[in-house]
């Protein structure tokens, strides 16, 4: 026979407080509402539980049998409400986000210090450091969704929702390329120039060799670097004509380091999208950063109290 479970939370109470009274003020019910449940769970269990006493009740050694195995269901059952309220109240928990290192500088990290500071109890490990990374990663299951820069095309068992986009440049150190400035150039000129991208197999590099072939050209780069500060680094030095995000290249290019090559045929727009494999179920908090990314996140999680939390680099 399935026992009754508020006959059996009932039973906590009253043991605990050792009085029917007692547990009736806790319960919110009458102590004659205690008394016949009490009687009600001993007909059930074929014992007595309680001993009545001056002070009270005190219970049986079957009663002190029950209550062990009683009092630990209660005790799970208060620990897995509090751990449901923790999610809910994004008291804690953690993301596992996908980015590349375009999306991250140019778009993505400004509002993961504003998401941060909302809720701290957030635990966010960022994965990947590329585009193609990230979208790896997120097919194999490793993170909840990815922000990455992308162009063109769409991407097989994967949603995307375009949030930003942004331009590239062309830059190069006007001691050692002065020829290439202040005039039009073509990427036939630049095509034989030594040319400094971002390694094979990156989005970045599969955008650029398009743009080449577009035009009959082909991409043979120089330099393949990991990342787009060592291009401008590359770039500073003289050894060769960077390609990277417009933005990453502003500061060189107003102290004068570098130059943006201005193109006769302007470059097409890159985005920054956010990437979603379907059918895969985020938690709370990864839903309340996705909202938070596109807009959507609403005004009342703005009163919501929270813990303490960090950024951790996976």
């Amino acid at each position: 026979m399935e026992l009754n479970w508020e006959l059996c939370r009932m039973f906590y109470h009253a043991a605990r407080c050792g009085s029917f009274s007692r547990a009736a003020g806790m319960l919110f019910t009458s102590q004659p509402a205690v008394s016949r449940a009490m009687a009600e769970l001993e007909r059930q269990l074929g014992c007595r539980l309680f001993i009545r006493n001056r002070r009270g009740v005190e219970l049986t050694p079957e009663g002190r049998l029950f209550y062990a195995h009683v009092e630990a269901g209660c005790e799970n059952l208060r620990r897995g409400r509090e751990a449901v309220e923790e999610a809910v109240g994004l008291l804690s928990g953690s993301i596992a986000l996908g980015t590349s290192e375009t999306a991250l500088r140019s778009w993505l990290l400004s509002r993961l210090d504003a998401f941060h500071a909302r809720y701290p109890g957030v635990k966010i490990r960022l994965y990947g450091g590329t585009s193609r990374r990230a979208m790896e990663d997120l097919k194999s299951g490793v993170i909840d969704f990815a922000v990455a820069a992308v162009a063109g095309g769409s991407f097989r068992f994967l949603r995307e929702t375009p949030l930003s986009s942004f331009k590239d440049a062309f830059v190069a150190a006007p001691g050692y390329y002065g020829h290439l400035r202040g005039r039009a150039v073509t990427l036939e000129e630049l095509s034989r120039e030594a040319v400094i991208c971002h390694r094979r197999e990156s989005l970045t590099f599969d955008f650029l060799e398009e743009v080449f072939k577009s035009r009959g050209l082909e991409l043979d780069p120089a330099m393949e670097p990991e990342s787009s500060d060592i291009v401008l680094e590359l770039a500073r030095h003289g050894l060769g004509v960077g390609f990277v995000p417009e933005q990453t290249a502003s500061r060189a290019v107003e102290e004068g380091e570098l130059f943006a090559v201005n193109l006769a045929e302007p470059l097409p727009l890159r985005r920054i999208s956010l990437l979603e494999y379907e059918g895969h179920t985020l938690s709370l908090a990864a839903r309340r950063l996705r909202d938070m990314l596109l807009g959507k996140e609403s005004a009342a999680a703005d009163a919501e109290d929270v813990g303490q939390g960090e950024i951790v680099p996976a």
